[in-house]
């Protein structure tokens, strides 16, 4: 029993610490720090690059997180590009740019609102990620039983990974036996 309060202690010291360095997840719709989200992505996808992290820059939220995003992303080594959809035809344009000028290997969406709440620009950025082979990193589990690859959230206090198998097999992407004890599969033909 020692051992687990030396455990329980440790880990509630990195959390605290996590917290102090990466910011509160407040800003993000799941609840999980850029961190967390980051470093899930990771877990999914072991070589990744780069992500195209498309939301609305105007958002009053999105200075605040974006420090946080920095810090995770050169933390994780991972380059975070920018994609600000401002509008409905915003979103084509900007998955576009995303996958033919930077080229990136994941796309990682933190909220589901304004633009990105609109049941098109939905539909669009899961079909099309998925025809150019890129896994879709969602706000929610709504989106990963829509298509989307995975989502990273904070459920009563733990952190739950929410996969769509079908789309996992389709990418060649496999969730790793350390992450399968908080993992929920939502979609599995």
């Amino acid at each position: 029993m020692c051992l687990f309060r030396k455990l329980a202690f440790q880990l509630s010291v990195v959390l605290v610490t996590m917290a102090v360095l990466f910011g509160s997840p407040e800003a993000l719709e799941s609840n999980v720090t850029p961190l967390q989200a980051i470093y899930m992505i990771k877990q999914l996808v072991p070589n990744i690059k780069s992500v195209g992290l498309i939301w609305k820059e105007s958002d009053e939220s999105s200075s605040a997180i974006m420090d946080q995003i920095k810090r995770a992303s050169g933390s994780l080594r991972v380059k975070i590009v920018i994609a600000d959809v401002e509008s409905l035809p915003d979103v084509a344009a900007q998955f576009r740019d995303l996958t033919d000028s930077y080229h990136v290997e994941a796309l990682w969406i933190i909220r589901n609102a304004d633009v990105l709440a609109n049941s098109t620009a939905q539909s669009f950025l899961i079909k099309n990620s998925a025809l150019h082979g890129i896994p879709l990193f969602a706000p929610d589990q709504d989106w990963v039983s829509a298509g989307a690859c995975a989502a990273v959230v904070s459920e009563g206090g733990s952190t739950k990974l929410y996969v769509n198998q079908k789309t996992l097999n389709a990418l060649g992407l496999k969730v790793p036996e350390s992450d399968a004890s908080f993992t929920q599969v939502l979609a599995t033909n």
